[in-house]
């Protein structure tokens, strides 16, 4: 078995990866001929149903969803959908149990005499939005730990988004929305002296080494709800030569001083709060923000207004089937308003798409604020909300 990526990285047999492989053609197969038909029962079948029965065109998502549902060829879509996604969980878990012991060792040996540091908090309660359900239909989701210096969840993550998103973001690395928000900061705000960053929600820290090797000599003080997450992000930074500070916080409330940071990040994590947390997040991004500091969080990419009625329906069924409860919500979130009602002058409030980067570099074109016809809104883009404090 030929080792894959960084030394932390759970390794899969040839069994395995083959499995992994079977479900991941089965999700790309399903995209490339099962979504088509499925749009077509929606506007060819569902919606002149909708039409005839009310007389009115169904104007969003929530409209057509139970008739939509109520037709057989839908509901083997759905099943389908979430079939493949849990066994790929499936297989991950069964592989990453098997070499438990060996990466255990692993991430033990990285804190012997690491750069970075380690803060762990174990009265720290994860707030509802977080513990009441598996994110994404991983078993045990961020923070559920099932033996001391439990790193599972941080593995199984690391190992699901290598397998999910392939070389789609940045390689086994993942790190393309690092290096994205990183060309952000570098575009719009070439000025910024970067001497210290908060990543948050920073999960295994795929974002978090992105970004702390973009601003090197910087910093970096990376937070997470997930105690399992951390330890391995912790471990997987030392493997990879950066030196990141990790704690285990809530992001609604730190405990960091007023103005401690010139950067404050983060990386598809708003869609995994609340619509209150959100804006409590982003209180505290201006709490913890020095005058002229710069927030800059990335998000999924889908925007309600942006979306034909179909793509709707399947940005809605994350939250209804793939336990992502806020991915609805958040895309119909101002997060231009969010931020004002946060504290910041709208003058320097900047939201927008951002097309993907899989390495540090600046091109100002790549932000564009409203629907794309080639489609980059929803494939290779990101949803980005920046903003300066005064």
């Amino acid at each position: 078995m030929q080792h894959f990526g960084h030394a932390v990285m759970p390794q899969a047999t040839h069994d395995e990866q083959a499995m992994e492989d079977h479900f991941i053609g089965m999700r790309m197969w399903a995209v490339r001929n099962l979504d088509p038909l499925d749009k077509r029962l929606l506007n060819e079948v569902v919606v002149p149903e909708i039409e005839a029965r009310t007389g009115d065109r169904p104007r969003n998502s929530a409209a057509v969803r139970t008739p939509l549902e109520a037709h057989p060829f839908h509901r083997f879509w759905l099943s389908l959908n979430f079939q493949y996604q849990d066994r790929i969980w499936q297989s991950i878990g069964g592989s990453i149990d098997r070499q438990y012991d060996t990466l255990r060792d692993v991430v033990a040996a990285h804190d012997v005499t690491p750069s970075g540091t380690l803060t762990l908090d174990p009265d720290l309660n994860p707030p509802r939005y977080i513990d009441a359900f598996d994110h994404h239909r991983m078993p045990g989701s961020y923070h559920v730990e099932t033996a001391d210096d439990d790193f599972r969840a941080g593995a199984m993550y690391d190992r699901f988004a290598t397998t999910y998103l392939r070389n789609h973001n940045g390689g086994w690395r993942n790190d393309g929305r690092g290096h994205t928000i990183v060309s952000h900061v570098r575009d719009f705000y070439p000025d910024l002296a970067v001497e210290r960053i908060l990543d948050l929600g920073c999960s295994v820290g795929h974002s978090t080494v992105a970004i702390a090797a973009g601003f090197a000599g910087a910093d970096v003080q990376a937070i997470d709800i997930g105690a399992p997450m951390l330890r391995y992000a912790h471990a997987r930074a030392e493997a990879m030569g950066e030196t990141i500070h990790f704690s285990q916080q809530n992001a609604e409330a730190t405990d960091f001083p007023d103005a401690s940071f010139d950067l404050i990040t983060s990386s598809v994590m708003l869609h995994e709060t609340s619509a209150s947390a959100m804006r409590t997040i982003f209180a505290e991004c201006h709490r913890l923000l020095r005058p002229g500091g710069v927030m800059v969080h990335l998000e999924v990419p889908p925007r309600r207004e942006h979306l034909e009625l179909w793509e709707q329906m399947r940005c809605d069924f994350e939250s209804h089937y793939n336990n992502e409860p806020f991915m609805a919500a958040i895309s119909r979130t101002d997060f231009a308003e969010v931020a004002v009602r946060a504290g910041f002058d709208p003058a320097d409030v900047r939201v927008g798409y951002r097309k993907g980067v899989t390495e540090p570099r600046v091109d100002r074109e790549d932000f564009f604020t409203a629907g794309d016809p080639e489609g980059r809104t929803m494939l290779g883009s990101w949803y980005i909300c920046s903003a300066i404090k005064r």
